[in-house]
């Protein structure tokens, strides 16, 4: 899925970390994600919750949803 209209960078790390935070209880700073790879994503025109659940798939993190929350 894809945004259909950009948003401002600050913005879009904003709803990522809201999405982070809703899926896994971390936020960007938590899982260390650098702001290039945050850019980047944003300019491939990825949602932050996509995003979100891209990288906790590559990394292996638990959604809050599976233990139960």
């Amino acid at each position: 899925m894809t945004t259909t209209e950009p948003l401002p960078f600050i913005d879009y790390w904003d709803a990522l970390d809201a999405a982070m935070l809703k899926f896994f209880g971390i936020d960007t700073g938590d899982a260390g994600i650098e702001a290039d790879l945050i850019a980047a994503a944003q300019e491939e025109g990825d949602t932050p919750e996509d995003f979100a659940l891209w990288f906790g798939e590559k990394y292996g993190l638990t959604l809050i949803s599976q233990w139960g929350y």
